[in-house]
């Protein structure tokens, strides 16, 4: 049986992402450039697991220590790039009221642009959004590891990516983090 919940759109997820956002910006706004919700929790009509995806967006590194400290006070621990270059990792340190993964990226990062593109994509392409959530609910009905259905994903989010421009070095790039 599978453990990946694929939950059909709920608008009420963009409150959460606004509940969330807004302690974090009064008390990061001076380091970070803004605070994004990304992920299939973010495109309208999107089927998704019910997990906010929030990129925190820096435009300096030199300024990450500092975040990464406060965020701390906040309740988040920094527990490293997780094989992902220019995205950060934050964990919360006890359960919050909506659940949520938090990332600190450079704005002129693969990551960031992967993020921030994909969405585009899927909210400008039909046929591809449709792909994309009959592809998420086959995948979470077979698959159990969230590992596995992650990396499952890739081969189409690349496809998407492709179309929105990006290099070849850059797709390889991405798949290299997300196939190992």
């Amino acid at each position: 049986m599978s453990t990946i919940e694929i939950a059909p759109y709920n608008p009420e997820w963009s409150t959460w992402f606004k509940e969330i956002r807004e302690p974090l910006w009064n008390n990061i706004n001076d380091l970070v450039v803004d605070i994004v919700h990304v992920g299939s929790t973010s495109i309208e009509g999107m089927s998704a697991k019910p997990i906010i995806d929030i990129d925190l967006v820096l435009d300096n590194w030199k300024k990450f220590p500092e975040l990464a400290e406060r965020l701390g006070t906040l309740g988040y621990r920094h527990v490293g790039d997780l094989g992902i270059n220019g995205r950060e990792v934050f964990n919360q340190i006890s359960p919050s009221k909506y659940p949520h993964h938090l990332y600190a990226c450079h704005i002129e990062s693969i990551a960031f642009r992967n993020h921030i593109l994909l969405k585009k994509h899927l909210t400008e392409n039909p046929k591809d959004f449709k792909r994309y959530i009959n592809l998420k609910i086959a995948l979470a009905n077979s698959i159990s590891s969230r590992e596995n259905y992650l990396r499952s994903k890739t081969n189409m989010i690349l496809e998407f990516l492709r179309k929105e421009g990006f290099s070849k070095k850059e797709l390889d790039e991405i798949q290299k983090e997300n196939l190992g």
